[in-house]
């Protein structure tokens, strides 16, 4: 798949055009284009993508090269008509960064800690105490979330989607690197 131009790409931001940012989530978060929302190819891609936008908005779908098309078909069989590629390599304007929890500190944020996995998800494992925040009641009801919570996710996808949501509302929250998956691993004193 080709990419548009830079120079299209800044006329579609001006006109409004959102930005779906398909690359990992640890590439979004060391470097991304501000006001994009992150739905990594590597996890709920479609499900995530259809908590953001209808199948008839208009879309560009920033990538690396080796990802475009992938992207653009999945979402293309899902029914999404109006999408434009982005190679994220020929951005040279500002880039933004993510501070983000590793696993083995989760612990300490405990009190400010939310699960935004499906509700399915979240009943059969979830760390003890942590209130279930869906994805998509999220983007219904900003107001589950506030500045400086901590959220999770299974492997941490659908929480580095809500964070990048949230952050092009302005309210401010970070994630936990490689979500509950991490969590067993590295905080095994965690109760799940």
């Amino acid at each position: 798949m080709g990419s548009i131009s830079l120079e299209e790409f800044d006329k579609l931001r001006s006109a409004g055009v959102p930005g779906l940012d398909c690359r990992p989530t640890n590439d979004f978060a060391e470097n991304h284009i501000e006001n994009t929302i992150n739905a990594s190819i590597n996890g709920s891609f479609e499900y995530m993508a259809s908590c953001f936008f209808n199948k008839d908005d208009k879309l560009v779908l920033i990538c690396n090269q080796f990802n475009s098309a992938e992207a653009f078909l999945r979402l293309e069989s899902e029914g999404y008509l109006d999408l434009h590629i982005f190679h994220y390599d020929m951005w040279t304007k500002e880039k933004s960064s993510l501070e983000r929890v590793k696993a083995k500190n989760a612990k300490s944020h405990l009190r400010v800690m939310k699960d935004v996995s499906n509700a399915e998800d979240w009943e059969l494992l979830h760390v003890k105490g942590v209130r279930s925040a869906p994805l998509k009641e999220i983007i219904k009801t900003r107001e589950l979330i506030v500045d400086g919570d901590v959220l999770y996710c299974g492997n941490g996808h659908k929480s580095m989607a809500a964070v990048s949501y949230l952050l092009s509302k302005n309210i401010i929250t970070t994630d936990i690197i490689g979500g509950l998956s991490a969590m067993l691993v590295e905080s095994p004193d965690l109760e799940i």
